[in-house]
């Protein structure tokens, strides 16, 4: 009679020290490769969008499919708004310019340096000149829907923006354009960031 006790069957006890059975082995290697097969194809994607998102005219806010003008009655605006709202049009012009050019002088007049948008834009600089799109530039439709307050006295213009150029499909944006007054400057208010339309 044996004094042993095995809880593990015949053999040793010790089943645990074993090798894994050649299939299992087999199975983790293909986990293995296809965990690794889809990380690379995560890395790809991103390396892949960004060396390619110069390519597009300059970053701007999520676009949609250009739709039919609206009806509705035009804005009834104060002397003073229709000055933020030309210096908002102004701005998008010189914006369109830019994004052909990769100039960032076509800017100086119509945006503050120090704001996101513009340092936004200067990235994207190497972008556009690579792709030397040229002349016409895109031309940048404001229609205002209102103005509202924005944070140390600025104005929000919010209205909806279309954006066209020969041979590209327009496209239609919903903005808010946070303009900035400049103090004593000729062109008294000028375009500090931009942003999507949330309600």
């Amino acid at each position: 009679m044996s004094n042993s006790f095995d809880p593990l069957g015949e053999g040793d006890g010790r089943e645990w020290l074993h090798p894994r059975p050649p299939s299992s082995n087999i199975r983790r290697f293909w986990f293995l490769l296809v965990i690794l097969v889809v990380v690379l194809l995560v890395l790809w994607w991103i390396i892949f969008r960004g060396l390619f998102q110069g390519d597009k005219p300059s970053q701007i806010p999520v676009a949609t499919t250009a739709a039919a003008p609206g009806t509705s009655q035009p804005l009834k605006l104060s002397a003073e708004d229709a000055k933020v709202v030309a210096a908002a049009q102004s701005a998008l012009t010189a914006w369109g310019k830019f994004a052909v050019s990769g100039d960032l002088s076509e800017l100086d007049d119509t945006f503050w340096k120090q704001g996101p948008q513009y340092k936004r834009l200067a990235t994207e600089v190497p972008g556009i000149r690579k792709r030397n799109a040229g002349p016409p530039p895109y031309q940048f439709t404001l229609t205002p829907r209102r103005l509202l307050p924005g944070p140390a006295g600025q104005r929000v213009v919010r209205g909806s923006v279309r954006m066209s150029r020969p041979g590209e499909p327009t496209q239609s944006f919903s903005w808010d354009i946070y303009m900035q007054r400049v103090p004593g400057a000729g062109h008294p208010w000028r375009l500090w960031t931009v942003d999507t339309t949330r309600t």
